[in-house]
């Protein structure tokens, strides 16, 4: 019954504005087909299209547009711009939320954009926007360097939906977040100015170098007038039940379809570590961002499958932020593993007072949490290893395996690699720290098991390659066998998880193989692992076709 009201209520909404006439333009976001399409609920014809990912999703009662990791925005089409070249008086109005994944620092970030090219840089021929970064309005009838405009300069607040209203009349100009005016002056360029547009977008910058809005987006207007205060009033009437309803949002999974590898096209996924618990493929992985020029994670992601070609996007389980001790964008290797009911999640970041790279743990009741510390303190930090090796950054990516007798272990490291036993808590060693010798050891250590064998895999000089040693006993010695997969396409790095899923054995990894990747902007990827018959592994065969659905 609620869901029918709020439908009816949106009918009746969208009946009263479209009987305004001043009102020319509406996404509610209501309405989308298989074209992807987005309707203009006025009926004058200013239908969008969805690009590169973004879609329509629920919110509670509310439809929003979901501009996604992958560059998503809306395209208004040409038609728009006779529109926009009308304007004198005007009011663009929309509900927005910015990601906390969106890195403000970087140029762009435009809610909204009209222009007559797909790079104002390079042809100098006129736009006008509105960028959640400055919260500021901009026009120019040729680039940044002729812009007439108002802002704050600084930036919409993240995690959090706002109202935001730019006006203007004649040339005087107002913009107002959650119905309180926080710029106003004078503009000396109108739109008409710059003629029909024909590049006219919601989530995307007219200057090819900027960064595409990061966030959610809901309710569109335009108006051929300047609104009033007392008009904007009811526009921003339901931001506070929006918010609640965003809370239980942001726990909501969100469905991802592959096609092959990478496996996740709509964000940047690095250091993957599976995990089968209970029918399910899950994989966790530290998240990429940024522009690419050296490592910033802020946050250890998760997705599950139970088939692996339809995989659920679990929300943000666990940050750096999520450890008192920990600094930094640092969100490195990590791995998850079940005792008792419990799910513990080892991961590797920076101390925020012991120098160098240390190893925690955080503890769930769900593989896909919420997660938290379960120490309050790491578990292994870099004066622990000092002995061994001159760097500050050889505790990193951890590995842990419960032995069939119930005994816990962790391996770990960079150039050295490491072992020790875990209590049966899992939270504290419960052995000395022991070196492992691994031929060209470099990083990722990762062990499993296949009858009587262990298998030690780990990543191998520079550029990476993935390298394996063989046991019959957890604590070696280990027989060094060879490569067992190449250098990750576009990546230095090579971070390797192998498990068994319904029969089959899979190697997970990661490349930079998705749009503008590389080292620092990874993407996971996965394919078919095979053991020869006298138990070693077969050479990894990674492919763009990854593997195939599990019925």
């Amino acid at each position: 019954m609620k869901q029918i009201i709020a439908f009816l209520l949106v009918i009746c909404s969208i009946t009263v504005h479209a009987k305004d006439k001043n009102l020319v333009l509406r996404y509610t976001f209501y309405s989308s087909n298989a074209d992807e399409i987005i309707k203009d609920d006025t009926g004058n014809g200013y239908n969008g299209e969805l690009k590169n990912h973004a879609y329509i999703d629920q919110m509670g009662d509310f439809s929003i547009l979901n501009l996604g990791y992958s560059n998503g925005y809306v395209d208004m089409g040409e038609k728009v711009g006779t529109l926009i070249n009308s304007l004198k008086d005007f009011s663009i109005s929309s509900y927005v939320c910015i990601n906390a994944e969106a890195n403000l620092n970087d140029n762009g970030h435009f809610i909204w954009s009209f222009s007559n090219s797909n790079d104002i840089m390079k042809d100098q021929n006129g736009c006008m926007f509105f960028s959640a970064r400055t919260q500021g309005f901009s026009i120019s009838k040729t680039d940044y360097r002729a812009e007439s405009g108002i802002s704050v300069n600084s930036p919409l607040q993240k995690k959090i939906w706002k109202h935001v209203v730019y006006t203007q009349t004649g040339n005087t100009a107002k913009i107002y977040v959650d119905g309180a005016v926080i710029a106003d002056g004078e503009i000396t360029i109108n739109p008409k100015d710059l003629g029909k547009t024909l590049f006219n977008f919601i989530g995307r910058s007219p200057y090819g170098a900027d960064a595409y809005f990061k966030g959610l987006i809901s309710d569109f207007r335009i108006y051929k007038k300047a609104l009033s205060e007392n008009e904007i009033a009811p526009l921003h009437a339901d931001l506070e039940v929006m918010n609640n309803a965003y809370a239980d949002y942001l726990l909501k999974p969100v469905q991802h379809v592959t096609n092959g590898n990478p496996l996740f096209s709509h964000k940047h996924t690095a250091d993957p570590a599976a995990f089968v618990y209970d029918d399910t493929f899950y994989i966790y992985a530290g998240q990429d961002v940024g522009d690419g020029s050296y490592y910033n994670m802020p946050n250890w992601v998760v997705f599950s499958s139970k088939d692996l070609e339809t995989w659920e996007e679990h929300a943000v389980p666990l940050s750096v932020s999520d450890f008192s001790w920990a600094k930094g964008n640092t969100a490195w290797a990590a791995q998850v593993i079940e005792r008792n009911g419990k799910f513990y999640w080892y991961i590797s970041t920076e101390h925020a007072s012991i120098h160098g790279k240390s190893i925690g743990v955080a503890v769930s009741d769900s593989p896909t949490g919420p997660f938290v510390d379960a120490r309050g303190s790491a578990l292994i930090t870099n004066d622990m290893t000092t002995e061994y090796t001159g760097i500050s950054w050889d505790d990193i990516d951890p590995t842990v395996w419960i032995d069939d007798d119930g005994q816990a272990y962790i391996f770990w490291g960079n150039t050295q690699c490491y072992y020790a036993k875990l209590k049966d808590n899992m939270i504290e060693l419960d052995s000395e720290i022991m070196p492992v010798t691994l031929p060209n050891f470099t990083e990722a250590p990762w062990i499993h098991k296949r009858g009587d064998w262990y298998y030690l895999s780990y990543a191998s000089l520079w550029p990476e390659k993935t390298c394996y040693a063989m046991s019959k006993d957890i604590n070696g010695p280990w027989e060094y066998k060879g490569i067992l997969n190449e250098l990750a396409g576009n990546c230095n790095t090579n971070h390797q998880a192998i498990v068994e899923f319904k029969n089959n054995w899979y190697f997970v990894y990661h490349n930079g193989g998705l749009y503008n990747g590389g080292s620092y902007l990874r993407s996971v990827c996965i394919d078919y692992l095979f053991y020869n018959t006298d138990h070693t592994i077969k050479k990894i065969q990674m492919t763009s076709e990854g593997v195939s659905k599990v019925e």
